[in-house]
């Protein structure tokens, strides 16, 4: 991989359908179309004869005990994804006073290195200030280079490539705040850019005769970047535990209406027929099909974008994972 600018965080928020699809789209939508292909499959299935949902059938008893199943197993998976994310919330007094004073230092330490009084709040636009901070620094490299000589040092190239290379990572960045959607803002500062940028800081830092005040800008880079990737990571771990909140609550909501719809299909069959015309039958079936398979659905559609955020940015250490983000290819 080249230590040039990957520009992960410009290409992340125009990926196409696979960037909506596994990422940025709503995933209520996403579980609504789906459910709608169900649905048209289903159908033509029962039209073509594949399936078969008239009196002697066997759609009571998939309904009446399969689904009924299905629907009471995904009510505790619920509970499991509860219990995961609260694990992670609790703690003894000890731990939490730990993490307590290790976030404010790292508050402290990002104010200082800013000339600021004081950071937001917010994750997101912690985030942006360190880009902002990031892109400050950039500048300043630049500024630099007119009175400093061409730098050469194996690949490390010259301040005002390494400065404008900073300035382009955060730009970005700096775009986050707290009206950004969370996904949004994770796929902005995923990739490892900031990992190959930190190599050529040390890199020219270590190989070139500096003044020191582009020395002291190139120590505040790298510790800039270090706090960034703490930063995201911190903040991945706060937007992946309210997905999965949100997920195990969206499953309660659809599960009811899903056990009534379980419940209530075999009670339109008879012993000697149905309640209900057989041309009418083949549309109630498909329907009743997509609405119980919807909390499967949402469940994998919730799942397939916190699968996603999870491999693409599983490293908090300034090494490059195996494969960079994936709307970069």
């Amino acid at each position: 991989m080249s230590d040039g600018p990957a520009s992960g965080s410009g290409d992340a928020n125009g990926g196409g359908f696979r960037h909506w699809l596994f990422l940025d789209g709503n995933r209520l939508l996403v579980t609504a179309v789906v459910s709608v292909g169900v649905f048209a499959v289903v159908r033509v299935a029962v039209a073509a004869g594949i399936l078969a949902v008239g009196p002697s059938g066997t759609v009571p008893t998939v309904f009446g005990s399969g689904i009924t199943a299905g629907v009471f197993t995904l009510v505790t998976l619920t509970l499991t994804v509860n219990q995961l994310v609260s694990s992670q919330v609790f703690g003894k007094p000890n731990s939490l006073r730990q993490r307590y004073e290790k976030g404010a230092q790292l508050r402290d330490r990002v104010a200082a290195l800013s000339d600021r009084s004081a950071v937001p709040v917010d994750t997101a636009d912690f985030v942006a200030v360190v880009g902002e901070v990031l892109d400050d620094r950039g500048a300043s490299l630049r500024d630099a280079r007119r009175g400093t000589a061409n730098l050469d040092t194996d690949g490390a190239g010259d301040l005002t490539t390494l400065g404008s290379d900073l300035s382009a990572f955060a730009n970005d960045i700096t775009r986050i705040s707290g009206d950004t959607k969370p996904i949004e803002a994770i796929s902005v500062t995923a990739g490892s850019d900031y990992a190959r940028l930190r190599r050529r800081v040390r890199a020219t830092r270590a190989d070139a005769q500096l003044p020191d005040p582009v020395a002291d800008d190139l120590d505040a880079v790298e510790e800039l970047l270090g706090h960034l990737s703490v930063a995201r990571q911190y903040f991945k771990t706060l937007t992946l535990h309210q997905e999965l909140a949100t997920l195990s609550r969206e499953i309660i909501y659809l599960s009811v209406p899903c056990l009534l719809v379980a419940v209530a299909v075999p009670l339109l069959y008879r012993s000697n027929g149905t309640t209900l015309p057989e041309a009418s039958l083949a549309w109630v079936i498909s329907a009743a099909v997509a609405v119980v398979l919807a909390p499967l659905v949402l469940l994998v559609v919730r799942l397939l974008r916190v699968s996603t955020v999870m491999r693409y940015t599983i490293s908090a250490a300034p090494f490059a994972p195996p494969e960079d983000w994936p709307w970069n290819e």
